[in-house]
């Protein structure tokens, strides 16, 4: 083989894996029904806090894993150039497990810590609107 061709295969298997691949993966993901997001979100839950921030352009959701077992969301929506959590009810419910049990004073104090330490790390961070 000319070197030509081979320099061609290996653009053409790394355009696939590092850019069409993924978008397959993540729309795939979009589609899943919620209780097949939630199981995969558990399983990519890395220690005992974990952020995912699923967008879908000036919307989305900021998914909050705590123990691999509850999972918290801040629906937000872009407000000029800030993420704000539109959620009305904000830390009076988990999302899940199924029987959405209440928030303790020490899981609300610690979910607005955690949130504290994820937008100190990322660039975007996501502000909690309590209607002042």
């Amino acid at each position: 083989m000319t070197p030509f061709i081979v320099i061609i295969c290996i653009v053409g298997v790394l355009l696939l894996g590092l850019v069409i691949v993924p978008l397959i993966n993540r729309r795939q993901f979009n589609r899943l029904p919620r209780d097949q997001k939630i199981r995969i979100l558990m399983k990519q839950a890395k220690g005992l806090v974990y952020f995912k921030n699923l967008s879908d352009g000036r919307t989305g959701s900021l998914i909050y894993i705590k123990n691999k077992r509850k999972i918290y969301v801040y629906p937000w929506e872009l407000q000029g150039d800030r993420m704000v959590c539109t959620r009305d009810d904000l830390f009076k419910s988990w999302d899940y497990p199924e029987e959405m049990p209440e928030f303790s004073e020490d899981e609300r104090i610690q979910a607005l810590e955690e949130l504290e330490k994820y937008n100190n790390k990322n660039r975007i961070k996501l502000y909690l609107d309590y209607g002042d």
